[in-house]
């Protein structure tokens, strides 16, 4: 295993490179090497010539000392003697004296017991050297300034500002965990908070301590994870270097995720370089009030405003919370602030210490206030999404993802104060669960079914009907079960008389009947929804909107084309007139007019809209994910018209913008490497397509063995198949086939499993295999039966049409085949 030996050389001949611990002794005369921290050095220089003192801020071994030493060793040319005096090592004011004097190598005066008397003692002395120039550093004031007494703090403060204001040739240096406030030296204090390094001076000191490791594709894991923080880098070092290697960078990341603090606190280092000791007593100099707060704190997992601070810890008001939690634990450090969106944070291994040794004593009370707090935060953020206000609700998502994220695992602990909450999330956020929060929508809203057979009514468990309904039809592709959630509320709500429930549940169960491609049935329910919502009132206009432009995509799919573009102009009029033209939801109206366009074979007016619709969503800074959908629509285009470059470029903007994303969509990234793969097969550049389409393939095989899954199969096949892999692409299609029970039950209509075969048969015939080429004619056949008593029960011409054309392409195939 990894032992303490880097840090224990590092200390005792200090010629190893870095030492970023605040309680070093400063040896001027060692070269050593210093890491980033370059503008932090320019702050100093330029506030040098114009300021006296130095406060410099921050976490306990953030590199504060460390900074100041490295400061010193460029000045020290200019004829300035350090006078360092570590803090820690003080136990009152008279040591400090002493100290002072064994420095300056100056007599003490015996009488000198008062402190007033002591100060100008020195002060004299410093004005009596001729051309000399000093720089005292105060390292460590924490323990001075906060538990050796009011006597010795007031003392070591005088002594600051008398060096200042009575000795010209004297600059002064203080580091410390807790901000020194001297308002009376305003002009000439130049106070500055080190903050966590830097990603790049991060990189910068981990290849530095891992010197002759290969981290690989690990590296940017090991530096997120370590926060920056120079202690954590120098501990992950440690263990990546000991020991030969018996720690792998893989090893290292799985630690920093799963056990981050026990791992960089090892019972054979010793106790100064343990990272939980070092924080936990860092934790432990607040007073226990400060110490309590701060747990609760914790149980915000992401940043947090005073307003929510304040709800949290049932304070008086946003003013009390500021006073007498926020503002002391901040100039401790405990707490990260930012100025321009005024939230605060805590640093992470602050947060893990926090979780690890200390307990909230009344968690029933805390949940439900955070429900309160953090429900209506979701529930603003999904109401403004739906308007004009949509940019700074993603802003505001953006912010509050983490706290919204552990909002939704929270149901899981449903009591009756907290029940009603999750309903009104179950109502009210769908759109913004299904968009942003799918990951753990499943399990809220089974949780969310739970509480409601505990607690609620029918129409509570209606309500959540209807939200599960929505996640598996358009989230997870699971149509039919998707259907019969929906129809559980609609028995319910049918009975409940007209309501904004009801007309949504008629326009999202037409919407799942169009993804079935039952057209006929999903005109009849998005005709109820409209003659609900056309003559109801403004909160119906959403939903009314939302079923006009479903009839329109419905009826394009029955080939009704007038009647389509009746209702998407309809529908687009009045987007327009109460969103403006700076809006997504426009941006999709012009696309889904693109899609009937496409439909109808007019391919100009496709790609005119498709492109119209492209730039509003750009322009309105639309959702990635829409973003994405339309440069595919619009790239699609441009390589079915023969235009590769543009192509290529159009999805090359996406897949850039998706690697921009902390967390990219993966459907998104999905149908992106699809997009590309089917350019390049249209180009005829299959080792490129290939490639892309088996990423798409990999990425939807992890979100679920569905529908699009099995459309990336087949892609993928067919590829194979065109690049004369035969015997891969084969394999590729037989694994598309293990899925058709599962597919013809999601999707009736699917025509996946007959592309499977179609390509299967191709390669037997390719390799002249007779009788497997017509055995696979004849599933081809059965199951082009099997589709085309789906598409005459759906009333889909078109569709039906279609099959009845390959039935007799096949027939015919069957019949010239040899037998």
């Amino acid at each position: 295993m990894a032992n303490s030996k880097y840090f224990s050389d590092r200390r005792e001949n200090r010629m190893n490179p870095i030492d970023y611990e605040d309680d070093f002794g400063i040896d001027v005369d060692i070269e050593v090497e210093f890491v980033g921290r370059e503008s932090d050095l320019h702050v100093l220089q330029n506030a040098w010539k114009n300021h006296k003192i130095f406060g410099i801020f921050g976490l306990r071994s953030v590199g504060k000392s460390r900074l100041v030493k490295e400061f010193w060793s460029r000045k020290k040319t200019e004829g300035f003697e350090l006078i360092h005096i570590d803090m820690k090592l003080i136990s009152d004011i008279s040591s400090l004296y002493a100290n002072i004097c064994a420095a300056l190598r100056i007599e003490p005066e015996i009488q000198a017991t008062d402190p007033d008397r002591w100060i100008h003692h020195i002060c004299e002395a410093l004005k009596t050297t001729n051309g000399k120039y000093f720089i005292f550093f105060f390292d460590n004031t924490e323990d001075c300034q906060e538990f050796k007494g009011v006597n010795t703090r007031d003392s070591f403060l005088s002594l600051c500002t008398s060096l200042v204001r009575l000795c010209k040739n004297v600059k002064v240096f203080i580091t410390s965990t807790t901000r020194v406030q001297l308002a009376q030296l305003k002009r000439v204090y130049c106070s500055h908070e080190l903050l966590p390094l830097s990603q790049t001076e991060s990189r910068q000191l981990l290849k530095y301590v891992t010197q002759g490791i290969e981290l690989g594709e690990y590296e940017d894991s090991i530096v997120n994870l370590s926060e920056g923080m120079p202690l954590l880098i120098l501990m992950i070092g440690s263990e990546l270097t000991d020991d030969g290697g018996l720690i792998t960078p893989k090893d290292m990341v799985e630690f920093l995720l799963t056990c981050r603090l026990k791992a960089l606190s090892r019972e054979f280092y010793s106790v100064e370089d343990r990272v939980a000791d070092i924080y936990k007593k860092f934790i432990d100099r607040l007073d226990a009030v400060y110490k309590r707060r701060l747990t609760v704190l914790e149980y915000i997992p992401g940043s947090f405003n005073a307003e929510q601070a304040k709800e949290l810890l049932d304070s008086k008001s946003v003013a009390t919370v500021k006073d007498q939690t926020l503002i002391p634990i901040r100039r401790r450090h405990v707490l990260n602030y930012d100025p321009k969106t005024r939230r605060f944070s805590i640093q992470g291994i602050i947060r893990e210490c926090v979780k690890t040794y200390y307990t909230i004593k009344n968690i029933p009370e805390i949940r439900a206030r955070y429900c309160r707090i953090f429900s209506a935060v979701m529930q603003n953020i999904s109401v403004r999404l739906g308007t004009v206000e949509y940019t700074q609700a993603l802003a505001a998502f953006a912010v509050e993802q983490p706290n919204l994220q552990k909002l939704l695992t929270e149901v899981n602990y449903t009591r009756q104060d907290t029940y009603q909450f999750f309903i009104e999330m179950a109502t009210n956020c769908t759109d913004l669960i299904e968009r942003y929060m799918a990951g753990d929508g499943e399990d809220f809203y089974q949780g969310c079914l739970r509480a409601a057979d505990m607690y609620g009514q029918e129409r509570d468990k209606a309500t959540v009907n209807l939200a599960v309904g929505s996640m598996y039809t358009n989230t997870k592709g699971y149509l039919s079960r998707g259907a019969d959630n929906y129809e559980s509320a609609l028995r319910v709500l049918e009975n409940h008389g007209r309501s904004l429930q009801l007309a949504t549940v008629y326009q999202r169960l037409g919407w799942n009947m169009l993804q079935q491609a039952r057209n006929l049935d999903a005109n009849r329910y998005f005709q109820k929804s409209l003659a609900i919502s056309l003559v109801s009132g403004e909160e119906f206009k959403l939903v009314s909107l939302q079923s006009m432009s479903s009839m329109g995509l419905s009826l394009s799919q029955l080939g009704k084309f007038d009647d389509s573009e009746r209702y998407h102009f309809a529908c687009l009029k009045q987007r327009l007139k109460a969103l403006g033209e700076n809006h997504p939801n426009v941006g999709v109206c012009y696309n889904n007019i693109g899609v009937m366009y496409e439909q109808k074979g007019d391919a100009d007016n496709a790609f005119k809209y498709y492109k119209k619709g492209l730039e509003v969503k750009v322009k309105s800074k639309a959702p990635i994910m829409s973003v994405v959908f339309s440069l595919s629509n619009v790239a699609n285009m441009s390589s079915s018209m023969g235009n590769y470059r543009e192509a290529h470029r159009l999805i090359d903007d996406a897949l850039k913008r998706l690697s921009e994303e902390k967390i990219p969509p993966r459907e998104s990234l999905a149908c992106t490497y699809e997009t590309k793969g089917k350019i390049y097969l249209r180009e005829e550049k299959f080792i490129e397509a290939e490639e892309m389409l088996q990423k798409a393939v990999d990425i939807r095989e992890e979100i679920a063995e569905n529908m699009l899954y099995l459309e990336s199969l087949v892609h993928l096949a067919d590829a194979n198949r065109r690049s004369g892999n035969f015997e891969r692409s084969i394999s590729i299609a037989k694994q598309g086939l293990k899925l058709k029970t599962k597919a013809t039950a999601s999707m009736p209509q699917n025509t996946f499993v007959a592309e499977c075969l179609v390509c299967i048969a191709d390669v037997y015939d390719r390799t002249n295999n007779i009788e497997r080429h017509r055995e696979t004619l004849e599933k081809i056949e059965s199951e082009l039966l099997r589709l085309e008593q789906v598409y005459l029960c759906q009333c889909n011409e078109k569709g039906y049409e279609k099959i009845r054309t390959q039935l007799k392409d096949v027939k015919d195939k069957l019949d010239n085949a040899p037998n």
